[in-house]
């Protein structure tokens, strides 16, 4: 089992208003692996973290999520897969990179 580390960064400003919806390449993620889905943004010091089992992503070429962007933070909705633990994982970490 190994680790995939994919990291997103939400940039509204170069996205156009119909364009909400966010791709991560899950090609290489085998039935075995856990995919780790970093995502920050472009003018908040935000980082969400989100694990995804690789037996829940075979057969997809991609997952997709949302974003509804706030003033000061930002949530994010998953399409068609669901993160392990996440009621254990930190919602977001206070760190700028």
């Amino acid at each position: 089992m190994k680790e995939i580390i994919r990291n997103r960064t939400i940039q509204p400003s170069s996205r156009l208003e119909t364009s909400k919806s966010y791709k991560v390449d899950t090609k290489l993620v085998s039935n075995k692996d856990i995919l780790i889905v970093n995502i920050s943004h472009e003018s908040k010091s935000l980082i969400k973290t989100y694990k995804f089992k690789g037996d829940h992503l075979t057969k997809k070429n991609s997952i997709s999520f949302r974003v509804n962007d706030y003033r000061t933070s930002f949530d994010i909705i998953w399409s068609g897969v669901r993160p392990i633990n996440l009621s254990k994982l930190p919602r977001c970490k206070h760190t700028r990179h």
